[in-house]
């Protein structure tokens, strides 16, 4: 005679997957979250974790040390449109230009990041401060067009300093369901430079120079060199008080940095959330003759900060490999355990490399207006294609890129030419109707005000 045969009842059955349920669940990971931090208008090299000499980012810089740190990003362009859409997406410029009716924002043929993330049960949020990167219509954005795969897109800070985007994410998070993606616009280091009344002033002190100076507004130095404006004064103290001004915005930016920081880990979310922390582009102040942003492709205005800190992957970590802000769509995927939602980025994931030190991207390219730039991350050949004209500098030697090594250095420019002529045929094709779409745009800019 065989063995008794024991037969589970029905509740046992049930208790014991019921048990086996909450064993896998103990050992899945938790939902993780992205919170993806955009600071318009931050030049790199006025962050102390770039080795900037005042203390602007005492909250930025923290974060940076226990995460990731790409040392030399670029953005892709020098304008918030089109570099936000090429930083969601993972698309060249290029692709956002023409569109019906000088549109700005990102098309239905390009899939952005919250709707990749939506789709894949991501609950979705923005706080946007941008007149640009908007749901609904601005005076600078007649069509709006950055809402889609947001469930919720709050435009009610618009223009208004941190402390506004802070409290509207705060709300957000407490919202939210896991997984979340959580997309925060900040604008105050973007012109005018004024930092709110009654926060502390470290940098600036009292104002002795023309008013528009001393409210921190370089559009009258706009409107001098680039559309016939009266004569005004842009001396080396005006140019400095201007920047005083504009480092009290990124200090006041980075404190409330430190509070949104601190209400994650309030709410229990800091081990489960990706936070990045990135910027559209920079701004000038006449290193190269220019003001504000959307004019050229030097380093003060497509320098950018770019870091990560998700502590699933570790920390601690500074990249020196050049990179790019057309990574980031594909960098968060993969930091989210989600590398297969990729939508055809032409972008690619800085993770390998990070983990690896590796190296990560070759060339990196950028578009303004009809300027062209790649850079190896040593050198830099900007091309002016109506000009029909190239220029060369060694970011290395020259951080400033003050000198012009074409003539005296050729055979440096012929590999890095070959190169953007490359990337010219591929990515943009027939190029005069770039251009074409490009002018239309500044154009269109300069009627509604945004550009001198």
């Amino acid at each position: 005679m065989g063995a008794p045969r024991i037969r589970a009842s029905k509740s046992g059955r049930e208790a014991a997957l019921a048990l086996l349920g909450l064993l896998l669940a103990a050992c899945s990971p938790p939902p993780r979250n992205v919170v993806l931090v955009l600071v318009d208008t931050l030049r790199a090299d006025h962050v102390g974790a770039y080795g900037y000499g005042r203390p602007t980012t005492p909250s930025f810089d923290a974060f940076a040390a226990q995460g990731i740190l790409f040392e030399r990003a670029w953005s892709q362009a020098s304008c918030t449109f089109p570099s936000v859409n090429s930083l969601l997406t993972s698309r060249y410029p290029a692709r956002f230009l023409g569109q019906p009716g000088g549109a700005m924002g990102i098309p239905p043929e390009q899939p952005a990041l919250p709707e990749i993330l939506g789709r894949a049960g991501y609950a979705t949020a923005a706080v946007s401060a941008s007149p640009i990167v908007r749901r609904t219509p601005t005076r600078f954005n007649p069509g709006g067009g950055f809402g889609r795969g947001f469930e919720r897109f709050d435009e009610s800070c618009l223009w208004r300093d941190a402390t506004c985007v802070t409290a509207r994410a705060r709300a957000e998070l407490g919202q939210l369901r896991p997984p979340f993606f959580l997309y925060l616009h900040y604008m105050d280091p973007h012109g005018p430079y004024q930092p709110p009344a009654g926060a502390p002033r470290r940098f600036a002190g009292e104002c002795a120079g023309p008013d528009f100076i001393c409210r921190g507004d370089p559009n009258p130095i706009a409107r001098m060199l680039y559309s016939g404006g009266p004569r005004v004064e842009a001396g080396p103290a005006a140019m400095a008080a201007l920047l005083d001004l504009y480092d009290e915005e990124i200090r006041h930016w980075d404190s409330s940095f430190g509070d949104l920081l601190a209400a994650l880990k309030e709410a229990g979310l800091d081990e489960t959330t990706a936070v990045v922390v990135a910027s559209d582009h920079g701004e000038e102040f006449l290193e190269h003759g220019h003001v504000k942003h959307c004019r050229t492709l030097f380093d003060t205005e497509t320098r950018v900060p770019l870091a990560l800190r998700a502590p699933w992957h570790g920390g601690g970590r500074r990249v020196e490999a050049p990179v790019q802000n057309l990574d980031l769509a594909p960098t968060v995927l993969e930091a989210v355990g989600r590398p297969h939602l990729d939508a055809g980025f032409e972008g690619r994931s800085l993770l390998p490399g990070a983990r690896d030190s590796a190296p990560l991207a070759g060339s990196l390219f950028a578009s303004q207006g009809a300027l062209r730039s790649v850079t190896d991350g040593r050198r830099k050949l900007i091309h002016d294609l109506r000009a029909g004209r190239f220029w060369l500098y060694d970011l290395d030697a020259d951080r400033g890129e003050t000198r012009d090594l074409l003539t005296a250095a050729p055979e440096q420019a012929r590999p890095l030419r070959r190169e953007l002529l490359t990337w010219l045929r591929q990515v943009e094709g027939e190029t005069s109707r770039t251009l074409d779409a490009a002018a239309e745009m500044e154009e269109r800019l300069r009627a509604l005000g945004y550009l001198q």
